[in-house]
């Protein structure tokens, strides 16, 4: 989430006479301490707010009643909208199983076959042309639009919701000698895969083949096998 939506948050939460922790917006967010002060520093000196720290109570609150810049929230209402419409392409590619061209803030542009995204919709998860995983946030993007380029699938990332500090594999397999990487953050999701995709053998990591040898045991050991 860009800078400006952690600051509106903020500011309505204080604007309600509720102070706030560090701990609390960082673990919200999912940014660092640092990152946060930043956040603080420029309410204070761009935005002229009364931000002020309670050591008793370790919490953030206002020293006074205080609104927000109009040019401040005009700038946000269309940032928003602009990351509402990013999301929905995205959100809309995903459905249609279509990769898009991703143009981003900073001038870099790239193909990219999203397939997955964040409870709030605003971060995905596909793969580059080259396969390569990639993660990309709705604020990070100027514009995005899909195209008729070869949509890369990742059957187990597909259409699903990812949780906060999600964890990605990868999964190497031999389809009757065609030979691919697909990845996966829930161990279940792989085996799901595997059971219903009878060709499908499982090639590596090594950890990756230990484990489902494990759990394969222990089914078998269950079952009386």
């Amino acid at each position: 989430m860009s800078r400006e939506m952690r600051i509106i948050w903020l500011h309505d939460r204080l604007s309600s006479n509720d102070p706030a922790s560090m701990n609390e917006y960082t673990g919200k967010f999912g940014i660092s301490s640092r990152q946060a002060r930043r956040d603080f520093k420029y309410m204070r000196a761009n935005l002229g707010a009364p931000l002020k720290y309670s050591h008793t109570s370790r919490e953030y609150f206002y020293s006074e009643a205080y609104r927000l810049p109009s040019l401040f929230e005009d700038s946000m209402k269309s940032q928003t909208k602009s990351e509402n419409l990013v999301s929905s392409i995205f959100l809309k590619a995903i459905n249609r199983k279509k990769a898009v061209k991703v143009v981003f803030r900073g001038g870099n542009e790239l193909f990219f076959s999203p397939a997955c995204f964040d409870e709030r919709q605003e971060r995905f998860c596909g793969v580059q042309e080259d396969g390569e995983l990639l993660f990309v946030r709705s604020d990070e993007v100027d514009k995005v639009k899909i195209t008729s380029r070869k949509y890369i699938e990742e059957p187990m990332l597909w259409n699903k919701l990812f949780p906060r500090g999600a964890k990605f594999s990868e999964a190497h397999f031999d389809l009757e000698k065609d030979f691919r990487v697909y990845h996966f953050f829930h161990f279940g999701d792989l085996v799901m895969f595997l059971a219903s995709n009878k060709e499908a053998r499982i090639t590596g990591p090594e950890d990756i083949v230990e484990k489902l040898k494990e759990i394969t045991a222990s089914l078998l050991k269950t079952l009386g096998a």
